[in-house]
């Protein structure tokens, strides 16, 4: 067999200094026992490999077809007065349920739930409109007078609601009650630990993905998407025994939003979230915007986003312009709706005038050249607005993406937190609607990395393969 299998001892060594303490390291198959001093597998040429990527993506950019979400994003002027301000004051205000609650009153917060989302969705044309919706609806009430006569009714509600819309609405923001209902969708990355391969020719490319070696070289390992694990064969060509493993996401608990360092000695950048959620993070979000520049011409850089949940875009884009020279501009297309609702929420409001229309962007997008290299470090904890920094950074030139895909939380923006009048069950989605590069639905897949390598070791493989092929200087 042509595996090649990367001792105990050596991996924990790889992982001293810039990335998190690992746990514990998968151990590797009973039948391959690892080499004292494994021998890497053929290496990738860097400048082959980079090419082929920098090659792939300014064609998406510059020779794609238009992204067009015209006809998801209908006017609904018929809407503007669905609510009166005293209801939306409770839709928008966090609450107990009603004291002796009934069952007719649990019915009418079912029928307000699937008025919010055709009144308020960013996706609800995207997702069938009244046709399916109406359906769902029904659905639901049908489940809620099923419910067990034991189980409180504000539970019920929410059940009901969750078990008719998780199945049809893939969309990563939307919570019913602490549920997401992107669950049925989410794919998680498994990997092959110490199992290195020469050629993966003739082998099934579903299983087999670019990855850094023990040595720093590109070359290939055993990687894949699954629900469980349990779809994952234990035989791909002639290499037997495999022993998935999950690649688990960083789990950070970080007390800034952002932080500058490096790893062995590479500039190294940490955004952790783009949100304020400490004393002090305000002033490190302000610093992440401004200091894009000190690093426009460095000749390698890495740019962490593993676990990076979201928040403001705003913060990313200042630090784009002045690292680049340019404003974002990703492939895209960008509908917000306008309405009753979110013009009513403080953080969201607009102008009047504007409700019941939608205001709808499309761009073809600008490939940003540039000489260095650029190192971006995703997970599955990579969310929304960490997002953001992956589908822009796809813009520019010489950036590989390594680590595992990101979370898959971007086609709808823009969420707010709206609450059932009758038994306070919360509702968490956008108003938005967003596609970036193409007009596929990523929500519970995640952008692919260009190098996969579980999350935690993502860092120092990146300096050693910076070290192999010299690409210090």
């Amino acid at each position: 067999m042509k595996r090649k299998l990367l001792p105990l001892a050596l991996s924990l060594a790889l992982l001293a200094g810039c990335a998190p303490a690992p746990g514990p390291s998968p151990s590797p198959t009973a039948e391959a026992t690892p080499s004292p001093t494994p021998t890497p597998a053929a290496a990738v040429d860097f400048h082959a490999f980079l090419d082929e990527v920098n090659e792939t993506r300014r064609a998406v950019i510059e020779d794609g077809p238009s992204l067009d979400i015209t006809a998801w994003t209908p006017d609904f002027t018929d809407q503007n007065h669905t609510f009166t301000d005293e209801e939306m004051e409770v839709l928008l205000t966090p609450h107990d349920p009603a004291e002796n609650l009934t069952l007719e009153q649990a019915r009418e917060d079912v029928e307000t739930a699937f008025t919010l989302l055709r009144t308020t969705y960013g996706a609800y044309e995207y997702f069938g409109g009244d046709e399916v919706f109406d359906g769902l609806r029904e659905d639901a009430l049908a489940r809620l007078e099923e419910a067990d006569p034991a189980l409180p009714l504000a539970d019920a509600v929410a059940d009901a609601l969750y078990a008719v819309l998780s199945p049809v609405v893939r969309d990563g923001h939307f919570v019913v009650d602490n549920r997401h209902l992107i669950e049925p969708y989410e794919l998680s990355p498994y990997y092959v630990p110490g199992v290195y391969i020469d050629d993966p020719t003739g082998l099934d490319e579903d299983y087999i993905k670019p990855t850094i070696g023990p040595d720093g070289a590109i070359t290939y390992g055993f990687y894949a998407l699954s629900r469980d694990g349990s779809d994952l064969p234990d035989t791909v060509g002639e290499y037997d025994g495999l022993n998935w493993t999950q690649c688990k996401p960083v789990r950070t608990l970080s007390g800034t939003a952002f932080s500058e360092g490096q790893c062995q000695g590479i500039p190294m950048l940490e955004s952790h979230r783009m949100y304020a959620e400490r004393s002090g993070e305000e002033e490190q979000l302000e610093w992440f915007a401004s200091c894009g520049g000190e690093y426009a011409g460095a000749p390698l850089l890495i740019f962490d986003v593993r676990g990076n949940p979201g928040g403001s875009d705003r913060w990313f884009m200042s630090w784009f312009e002045g690292w680049t020279g340019q404003p974002a501009q990703p492939r895209q297309a960008f509908g917000q709706r306008y309405s009753q609702l979110r013009r009513q929420n403080s953080t969201l409001s607009y102008p009047e005038e504007w409700m019941g229309t939608w205001g709808v962007s499309s761009s073809g997008g600008d490939w940003v050249e540039r000489e260095g290299y650029t190192f971006l470090l995703t997970d599955g904890g990579t969310a929304s607005s960490g997002e953001t920094v992956v589908e822009h950074l796809h813009s520019v030139e010489n950036t590989l993406v390594v680590g595992a895909p990101s979370g898959g939380c971007a086609l709808v923006p823009n969420n707010m937190h709206l609450y059932l009048p009758n038994t306070g069950v919360e509702l968490y989605f956008g108003t938005g609607l967003c596609f970036h590069d193409t007009m596929e639905n990523r929500d519970g897949i995640g952008y692919l990395p260009d190098l996969w390598v579980p999350p935690v070791e993502a860092p120092v493989a990146v300096a050693r393969m910076c070290e192999y092929y010299g690409l210090e200087g």
